[in-house]
């Protein structure tokens, strides 16, 4: 099993809460660094201790991890989470959610695959694919 990993810079609450509201899941624990500081960070962010440590949430049957991370990160496009759901209605949904003030990589369309699949960069930096597992009318 891989589960996938996504950091961010100490906006990690506001994530989750987000990730919620657009998968309807919960987040199944979180953990704040509270006084624990990472070796090697001699000068830790003020807040630090309010920073997600570890967290973990379901979305479309995968377990996600993420955490705040007090190192430095930047955001890249190597990986893109696929967010695969049962119908174009749901991905839609999705994709509309996810695309407030995200970047819109690929409209929405009809393949040979699904009656929906859209691609993303949402608010936080993270790349996604929203895909219906509903065939098109011609299969």
């Amino acid at each position: 099993m891989v589960s996938p990993y996504i950091v961010f810079k100490g906006n990690c609450k506001e994530a989750l809460e987000f990730y919620e509201r657009v998968f309807k899941s919960k987040v199944k624990m979180m953990q704040p660094y509270g006084e624990y500081v990472p070796q090697g960070i001699n000068t830790p962010p003020e807040n630090l201790n309010e920073w997600v440590l570890h967290a973990e949430m379901e979305i479309c049957g995968t377990n996600f991890w993420f955490a705040d991370d007090a190192q430095p990160i930047t955001k890249g496009n190597m990986v893109r989470l696929t967010a695969i759901v049962p119908t174009a209605k749901e991905a839609k949904r999705i994709f509309e959610m996810l695309s407030d003030s995200g970047y819109v990589t690929l409209q929405p369309v009809e393949t040979f695959y699904s009656t929906f699949h859209a691609a993303l960069t949402d608010r936080f930096g993270v790349n996604w694919n929203i895909v219906a597992e509903e065939p098109p009318n011609n299969l």
